[in-house]
């Protein structure tokens, strides 16, 4: 018999354990739980290089060369002025020894320099020789005029002028500003311990100097080297006016500081990088010139008024090679060196019309200044303000409230400055009104307020100078203030009829101010102060003024209702 297979018992838990026995290897698994991120591994910190190490670096940058070039650039000339100087004052060497051998080493540094600059790669070091020897040179010069007295001044600032523009060549050349600042810098530092002082000589030398290195700064960006340059012109010009026996040679050096100074800043801030900081650099020459006028008196109006029409031919003959922000930088220092010139120019009582004479001119020329209307037309009005104030601050105020006068100002000088005053005022106004022409009826009532005060004050000057009675005169005028006052309003409220809108509100508003204003001044001032004939005048005119005015615009309201109503 053939027996049926049984199945074999299949034990279901053997699926479910793990088997038994030896199992392949499987890597770990790291399971990362949520929320959480591991920290990247650190890279480990660059070694500190030590001290050496700096060292090495920066003598293969050339750093150290560098600081040793300029260390030694300093120590030598420091030696050739001791032998030029301190030499002299111990006695040592004669003085033709001395400026020889200065000459002598001089020469053979910027001879060696040259040659050892032929080539590119060794410049470098080449340049720190031939500024040395340069240096050396403009002291050696400087010297036979300050100490030794061989030369005439004007010999030696020749001298120094062609070494100066002649020998700073090689920068030119080696396109260094390096060079031209290792020549300037110690110059500044050294030349007035060659002088022994602060004279005239050192000031005209660094004028010079300038001057004659003007030409190298053409067509580069050397900017480091003309405030340098300034520096040497405005430090030695502004010390000097303390010390000078003669004011005029002074003023006068200032004033070619000035020229020197605006003339190299035109041609050099045309290729620099930062042609604002060259004119104002340029600006700040003219504080020497102010400082060196304040004992000349009236003839200072003159040196004053030049340095002014140096600024002012830098800043409108320049208009197509700069831009607009750095000739402003020259219209500032103009407009000051021309308000003090107006100050200078006449006596304490017509100062103020002098003042205000300027600013008319200023007015007037803002019409024609093209893209500087705006600066010359802020100007205009400082200088309208500085002196309508300076004008009220000498009587012209005072004499509205008291019959006396101010002793610093004539009653002829207060009339002659509210008629140029009234001129400003007109200029200025139309001048702002036409450049802002959405504000010109609030500039022109602004400007019509001005003028009504003027015309106040220059009433009583007119009374005053027609009577010789101060208390009758007094009366008179404020009896036509009061009446002048009335005749604006009027024409103000009758002008107000023929507008419409935000400017009729405007001129109506105006109008009926300074009626107001003339109705209280004739109850709260004039019935006490005024008496006799000019109160009655007063109240009279006042009066019929405001009959007519109430008239006339009666008159408005009726046409305005017999007017059909449309559908």
């Amino acid at each position: 018999m053939n027996e049926t297979p049984q199945p074999t018992p299949v034990n279901r838990l053997s699926n479910q354990l793990p088997p038994t026995g030896p199992q392949p290897y499987q890597p770990h698994v790291q399971y990362q739980t949520s929320g959480y991120t591991p920290y990247p591994a650190m890279a480990p910190l660059p070694p500190t290089p030590t001290i050496g190490q700096r060292l090495s670096a920066a003598a293969e940058s050339g750093l150290i060369g560098r600081v040793l070039a300029g260390v030694g650039v300093a120590i030598t000339l420091s030696g050739i002025v001791m032998l030029l100087v301190l030499a002299a004052q111990a006695g040592l060497l004669r003085p033709e020894v001395r400026v020889a051998g200065g000459g002598v080493l001089a020469t053979a540094l910027t001879a060696l320099g040259i040659w050892i600059g032929r080539t590119p790669a060794k410049r470098p070091g080449a340049i720190a020789i031939v500024a040395t020897g340069i240096a050396g040179l403009l002291f050696d010069v400087l010297a036979t005029s300050a100490i030794y007295h061989w030369l005439p001044s004007a010999a030696a600032l020749g001298i120094a002028g062609a070494i100066a523009g002649g020998g700073l060549y090689i920068a030119h050349r080696w396109e260094s500003q390096t060079l031209g600042l290792m020549v300037s810098i110690p110059v500044l530092l050294l030349a007035p311990i060659v002088t022994q002082g602060i004279d005239e000589t050192l000031v005209a030398f660094m004028i010079v100097y300038v001057a004659a290195t003007t030409w190298i700064q053409v067509g580069r960006d050397w900017t480091a080297m003309f405030l340098v340059n300034a520096a040497a012109v405005i430090i030695p010009a502004g010390i000097y006016p303390q010390f000078a026996e003669n004011p005029w040679v002074a003023a006068s050096l200032a004033l070619a500081g000035v020229a020197v100074l605006i003339g190299s800043s035109v041609f050099i801030a045309r290729t620099s990088s930062n042609p604002e900081l060259i004119a104002l650099a340029a600006a700040i020459g003219a504080l020497p010139l102010i400082t060196s006028v304040t004992d000349l008196g009236a003839p200072a109006a003159a040196l004053l008024a030049s340095g002014a029409a140096v600024f002012s031919a830098a800043a409108f003959g320049t208009a197509r090679t700069l831009g607009r922000d750095v000739r402003i930088m020259w219209l500032i220092p103009s407009g000051l060196l021309l308000l003090l010139a107006a100050g200078y120019a006449v006596d304490t009582a017509y100062r103020p019309s002098t003042i205000l004479a300027a600013a008319v001119v200023l007015a007037g020329a803002s019409f024609y200044a093209r893209d500087l209307a705006l600066p010359i037309r802020v100007i205009a009005t400082v200088f309208g303000s500085i002196g309508i104030l300076m004008l009220n601050a000498y009587g012209a105020a005072a004499q509205v409230f008291v019959p006396t006068l101010d002793e610093r100002s004539t009653y002829a000088s207060l009339l002659v400055g509210t008629v140029v005053g009234l001129i400003t005022t007109a200029l200025l106004t139309w001048s702002w009104a036409t450049a802002f022409g959405t504000h010109a009826l609030r500039i022109t009532m602004a400007g019509g307020v001005t003028a009504l005060w003027l015309i106040t004050t220059g009433s009583l000057s007119v009374a005053h100078l027609i009577t010789d009675d101060v208390d009758a005169a007094f009366r008179a005028g404020h009896a036509a203030t009061t009446i002048i006052w009335g005749s604006v309003a009027v024409v103000a409220l009758l002008k107000a009829r023929r507008l419409a809108g935000s400017d009729r509100a405007v001129v109506l508003t105006a109008g009926l101010a300074v009626m107001t204003a003339a109705i209280g001044k004739l109850f709260l001032f004039d019935l006490a102060a005024l008496d006799g004939v000019y109160r009655v005048i007063a109240f009279i005119v006042v009066g019929l003024m405001l009959l007519g005015l109430g008239v006339s615009y009666a008159q408005t309201l009726v046409a305005s209702d017999d007017e059909p109503a449309h559908a």
